[in-house]
Order: C-alpha cells, then structure tokens, then sequence
C-alpha cells in the first residue's frame, strides 16, 4: 500500500502541476500570438516574393514582346490573319457572311448542315489593345462530318478564327435511338482586326 504524501510532498506535487499549467499556457499563448501569425507573414512574403519575380520576368521580356508585335503589324502574313476594314459593325457582318459562305460550302456532306439563327455581336472596344474584335453568335443544324468540317475551316483557316463558345446536342426531332442525324449546334465565332487610327496629337 501506497503512504499517503505528507505535507510537504503535497506542496511539491502542487508547484509541479502548477508549473507544468503555466508552461502549457505560455506554449499555447506564444504560439497563438506569435508562431501562426509568423508562419502568415512568412508564406505571404513567399507569394509578395513569386509575384515580384514573375512581374520582373515580365518587364525583361516587355521590349522583345513590343518589338515581336511590331514586327507581326508589318509582316503581311499577319495582316492576312485579320479581318479586313475598320469599322466593328461592317467588320462583324462580313464576319456573318464569312461563316454563312463556309457553312454553306460543307451543306452537301452527310445530313447537310444549316443556320437557323445568328446574330453579330460588337463587343466594348478597349482601347489600349493592339486589336479590336468581333464576334458572330451562330446556331446550326448539323451533321457530324459537316460540322467537324466547318470548325476545322473556322480554326485553321484565313483570316484566323476562333470558336470561343461551343454547344451541340441532338435535335429535338431526333430519333431516341440510332444515329443521331442532325445536332444541334449553338457556337460564338470570335475574330479581329486592326486598331482604330489614333487620331493626331493636340
């Protein structure tokens, strides 16, 4: 059997465990006040210290940039790849007509294909870019082969386009089972052209 502690043992155990409360309440008090706002700063200026290095990058590479854009206003190749004119409106309908043509021209393959709805969209010109442009809003009934056709004409074609919205599902008329015939394809077609002349300096 164990003796009970005597007085002084007691008053030994007490200052223990009371030391030991402390020391775990300073612990947790530094740490709360002091280690996690440390490790806050410390991954903060590890993201303050990524963005500084991918900015200077950036500014390294900004006269190569300015100079490779330069080169691509007056190499004609690059001109061939935007749309012709410089007026937005006039631009974005000939845009209309370009994928009426295109669509047109991949009518006779397998189910055909067709527009039944489109729309030109001219989005708010930012004047600090380099190119303004205009978009075509499309939906079509197409076949399979017909439509992969009118993209690949869209994608890799003169002037360059680009597909920046894409949509298919069956039609509504579609059979539930068999081929799926015509799909229905709703796409936003996206091209450019030249920036607006910047009128002469006062």
């Amino acid at each position: 059997m164990h003796r009970p502690l005597n007085r002084n043992e007691r008053r030994i155990v007490a200052l223990g465990v009371l030391v030991l409360l402390l020391w775990a309440g300073w612990s947790l008090l530094i740490d709360s006040w002091f280690a996690a706002p440390m490790a806050d700063l410390d991954q903060q200026m590890q993201v303050l210290q990524a963005q500084h290095q991918r900015y200077a990058r950036a500014l390294a590479q900004a006269p190569a940039l300015q100079a490779e854009r330069d080169r691509a206003r007056k190499d004609p190749s690059s001109r061939r790849s935007l749309l012709p004119g410089e007026d937005p409106s006039a631009v974005a309908a000939d845009l209309m007509q370009l994928a009426l043509d295109r669509i047109k021209g991949v009518a006779g393959l397998g189910p055909g294909c067709e527009i039944t709805q489109r729309a030109p969209i001219v989005p708010e010109q930012d004047s600090a870019q380099a190119y303004r442009q205009v978009k075509v809003s499309l939906t079509l009934e197409c076949g399979t082969e017909p439509l992969m056709q009118v993209l690949h004409g869209f994608e890799y074609g003169q002037p360059s386009l680009f597909v920046e919205a894409l949509s298919v599902s069956r039609a509504a008329n579609a059979q539930p089972k068999g081929p799926a015939g015509l799909l229905k394809v709703q796409l936003l077609l996206r091209g450019y052209l030249t920036a607006a002349p910047k009128g002469p300096s006062a």
